[in-house]
């Protein structure tokens, strides 16, 4: 957590072998005043030395990633999940794909190269770069391997190239018909006489063919043709050529050398702009020129860290040098390897033990990271039970709970009015007003994740979702905007990126914003006031009926996956997973409920789905049964829920729960607790005709709810839930 106001951003575009050792050293020691802010493509990042380990079948995927959420929750960054497409450097701002720019004060770039060719884009052709692209696209050709044979056609004779031949071989010798072919008079040009004799035997024994002085210069779906006119079948062709320059950056004002790639000092600077840094494969080292390696990029990490940290203090910075040759271990088949450097080459499994420890020692570095310290205040051991939790997670929208409101509602002298349909206690007020009915609602919480536009955009969704729980249409909205104190470019870009989401968000779903308030607080935080037109027919708490059936659109587990990913407990695909749930709109599915009779709605936030169960049967006087099977829920929150992961609010609503009848054994089971877990931006949840439910269900999932489910019934009386094997006890 910061210690001081943030004065100064630094924002890391790209997820590299740089970056990661930036948020690792950041994170072991923080500095006061600075933000670091993290722009990714992949939430998960792989490690290219450990890659073709995966093909070879010796590792699984997870072996060799990288978490870059955690790994940024750790660190106390901001990540931010998109795509870096250009850059302003004049006026300090990441161009990104599909969202608003990006400011920063210093800014580091480790995003890797480009493949090394125009290539088509085809089905039958996959760059090995960047290797987040290429795994997926591996997965579906080992399955077709694993069915018989294939034609696999690698360009490029590095040792990339070599490695992933190899490893295609041994693990699918019967099927594999692998084809190395490269521009050079042999592979590996650059490496040591004995390395290119003992991997020329190792490719002749293994079968794989060698085509030399093979310079691809057309691709189809059958063959790839060279200069000279030389053609190579093929079923599938993988690029593991030269790399170039990355598009985003290779004309955006920054100096380059000829091939576009930016060029740095001996500090890792741009030559160009004092306030940028450049690591890794997107970096030209002016007076020392190296080869594009994963090892440089690893090797920059530390220095790089060391003088952004530096820049910000404004201290001088430190050199990085190079190291002139660089040590290249080749896995081969059957857990041996050959290591080369200059002119010198060994082989042998002592080399693959070697080069095993290595691998999984720098992996051990980020993926087994320090816990996160619990900030406890320092109080009385006496005074210590009624004291809240330091870290609130905000995962239940920051709410306040469900008995403490309702005994201040009880306290509140309201006076009655006429006009008023519907009113405290529902998603939304209805009244009469002039001849129609108009519909008022607010809602708003702080930040709960780290991306204040997707921020901004859930915000929205989760005030607009109270109007269309009552079946109504928002028409405009005013917004109240609290933002912590920092320097001013920071609470501008700050205030900037929130309500350009919310913008977008509420534009999208037809709603204008009129206007609103900003005010200076202790955390990012906003509310919206939406008002709207009621439809032909209102969906109160109140309005369910007995012999309905409970209609659920979206899944349970939000408040655990946004309080684990607080304490870096959570995958970066999972969190991803339930911000998706939550910046969408609810609107399509409100009108699918009404269209299938729905009666009655509510919108499940901050108080789970039993608290929100129990305020639609209170309000109805009657009963329900919840069917813990069918109960649509994100895969990551029953793994959190048994490891003792809670949001802030679980403890206040599991007191909802006491109303329903179950058995001890099932109360204490995670399935049970995630009906008290708060949702942000949640689903819907309707009583609908029991004829009709399973078809609504069906529609809802055509609609693009994928998880839609019938989840219960409406009974005369009582609160009940039903236990079954899909989910732990």
């Amino acid at each position: 957590m910061q210690s001081a106001p943030p004065v100064r951003d630094i924002v890391l575009v790209g997820a590299g072998h740089s970056h990661v050792a930036v948020l690792r050293r950041f994170g072991m020691r923080p500095e006061p005043g600075l933000r670091i802010t993290v722009v990714a493509r992949e939430v998960q990042t792989p490690y290219s030395g450990m890659l073709p380990g995966v093909v070879a079948g010796l590792y699984d995927e997870a072996e060799i990633h990288i978490d870059v959420a955690r790994l940024a929750a750790f660190a106390g960054a901001r990540l931010i999940a998109g795509q870096a497409v250009g850059l302003e450097p004049n006026a300090q701002r990441v161009l990104l794909d599909d969202r608003p720019p990006l400011r920063y004060d210093i800014l580091s770039i480790n995003v890797g190269g480009a493949s090394g060719a125009e290539l088509p884009e085809a089905a039958w052709l996959t760059p090995v770069k960047p290797i987040g692209g290429f795994l997926p696209r591996w997965r579906r050709v080992a399955d077709a391997l694993a069915q018989g044979p294939l034609r696999i056609l690698l360009i490029g004779g590095g040792p990339g190239s070599v490695e992933l031949a190899l490893a295609m071989r041994a693990r699918f010798p019967a099927t594999a018909r692998v084809t190395l072919a490269t521009g050079d008079a042999e592979v590996l040009a650059a490496h040591a006489r004995g390395a290119r004799r003992r991997l020329a035997k190792r490719l002749a024994a293994s079968g794989v063919e060698v085509v030399t002085g093979f310079f691809a210069a057309a691709f189809d779906v059958a063959y790839v043709t060279a200069r000279d006119g030389r053609a190579l079948e093929h079923d599938h062709v993988f690029w593991v050529a030269g790399v170039e320059a990355s598009p985003a950056f290779k004309s955006c004002g920054l100096t380059t050398d000829d091939d576009g790639f930016i060029a740095v000092d001996h500090c890792l600077r741009s030559l160009s702009h004092d306030n940028v840094f450049v690591a890794g494969d997107a970096a030209a080292m002016v007076g020392q020129p190296r080869p594009k390696s994963g090892v440089y990029a690893v090797r920059q990490g530390p220095t790089l860290a060391e003088n952004l940290r530096r820049c910000a203090l404004r201290r001088p910075l430190r050199a990085y040098r190079a190291q002139r040759r660089a040590l290249a271990l080749i896995g081969v088949p059957h857990r041996g390897a050959v290591a080369s450097r200059g002119g010198l080459s060994v082989s042998g499994r002592w080399v693959w033990r070697w080069k095993q420890w290595l691998d999984r020692r720098f992996m051990a570095r980020y993926q087994a990271l320090p816990a996160m310290p619990e900030e406890a205040p320092a109080l009385h051991p006496a005074l210590q039970a009624a004291a809240p939790a330091a870290m609130r997670c905000g995962g239940c929208g920051a709410k306040l709970g469900a008995d403490l409101l309702n005994r201040v509602l009880a306290r509140l002298d309201l006076p009655e009015d006429a006009s008023l349909l519907q009113g405290i206690g529902d998603d939304a007020a209805v009244m009469r007003l002039e001849g129609t009915h108009l519909v008022l609602t607010c809602d708003g919480f702080r930040a709960m994740i780290d991306d204040p536009y997707r921020f901004g955009r859930v915000a929205a969704h989760h005030a607009l979702n109270d109007a269309y729980a009552m079946n109504a249409t928002p028409r405009y909205a005013l917004a109240l905007v609290t933002v912590p104190a920092m320097a001013d470019a920071l609470m501008e870009e700050d205030l900037y990126q929130v309500m350009a989401g919310a913008a977008s968000a509420l534009a999208d779903e037809g709603v204008t914003l009129v206007g609103g308030h900003s005010a200076e607080a202790a955390e990012l935080s906003v509310g919206f006031m939406v008002a709207g037109a009621a439809g032909n027919q209102m969906l109160p708490k109140g309005g369910l009926q007995v012999g309905q059936r409970l209609v659920l659109n979206k899944p349970i587990g939000v408040g655990v996956v946004l309080a684990g990913a607080m304490r870096a407990r959570v995958a970066g695909e999972d969190l991803m997973a339930a911000i998706e749930q939550m910046d969408q709109s609810n609107a399509a599915a409100a009108g699918i409920l009404a269209e299938h009779g729905a009666t009655a709605c509510t919108d499940v936030t901050g108080f789970g789905l039993a608290g929100h169960l129990s305020e639609m049967t209170r309000a109805a006087g009657v009963g329900a049964t919840l069917w813990l099977d069918a109960l649509p829920r994100l895969s990551s929150a029953v793994e959190l829920m048994g490891a003792g992961a809670a949001s802030s609010l679980q403890e206040n609503n599991e007191q909802a729960l006491g109303d329903y009848a179950c058995d001890a054994h099932m109360r204490q089971g995670v399935a049970f607790r995630l009906l008290a877990d708060p949702q942000t931006a949640g689903g819907l949840l309707a009583g609908v005709p029991a004829a009709l439910s399973d078809a609504c269900a069906r529609a809802l999932r055509d609609a693009g709810y994928p998880h839609s489910a019938v989840v219960g019934e409406v009974v005369d009386a009582g609160l009940s839930v039903v236990p079954g094997a899909g989910l732990p006890a």
